[in-house]
């Protein structure tokens, strides 16, 4: 009878922590250093690629809710995104004068409140307008989707990073090698 071992959770918990953190990193705790070389390069080229598409405001979670829960399948390229793109909206925003409205995001919604949130979308748009960031509808759109895709495609490299931790499955298959009596029928 074959011995069954329980999976160590511990080992599966951190190689899926990893994989979200750095693309590909969970297969190279693995042993499987080549997919997760790929999965990193070919994960980052996309998102970056997305990003380079869009500029800054490409990981904006203002807007684009749905994109940007995407886009953090990425790790820490897609927190890196995020910094970035809250940092130049903080200093764009720093010197609005809207009544009582000093913040670096839009007021929340609340009754008589619509007035404060279009003025608010209003002055931003227009502060970004006088510092020349031009908000492309198709290159956005494009920008999002390369961004939102990798992310989607690293959640789906997560889960196979966990899958091969649960079936405890360390270092890279061995080459198949057939007997030397067998031929191939051609």
């Amino acid at each position: 009878m074959a011995k069954t071992t329980k999976p160590n959770i511990l080992i599966i918990c951190l190689t899926g922590l990893l994989a979200w953190v750095i693309p590909g990193a969970g297969h190279v705790f693995l042993g499987r250093t080549v997919r997760g070389l790929i999965i990193c390069i070919c994960i980052n080229g996309l998102f970056w690629t997305g990003v380079a598409f869009g500029g800054v405001f490409t990981v904006e979670p203002l807007r684009q809710k749905w994109w940007f829960a995407a886009q953090m399948g990425t790790g820490v390229s897609g927190a890196a995104g995020w910094v970035r793109q809250e940092r130049y909206r903080r200093e764009v925003t720093a010197n609005f004068d809207i009544r009582d409205l000093r913040t670096p995001t839009p007021p929340r919604r609340g009754f008589g409140r619509s007035d404060l949130i279009a003025e608010w979308w209003a002055n931003y748009n227009a502060a970004l307008a006088s510092k020349g960031v031009n908000l492309n509808y198709p290159a956005g759109i494009v920008a999002r989707a390369y961004s939102g895709i990798a992310g989607m495609l690293n959640i789906m490299c997560i889960f196979d990073a966990i899958l091969l931790a649960v079936m405890g499955s360390f270092g890279e298959p061995p080459p198949e090698t057939k007997p030397k009596g067998e031929e191939v029928a051609a």
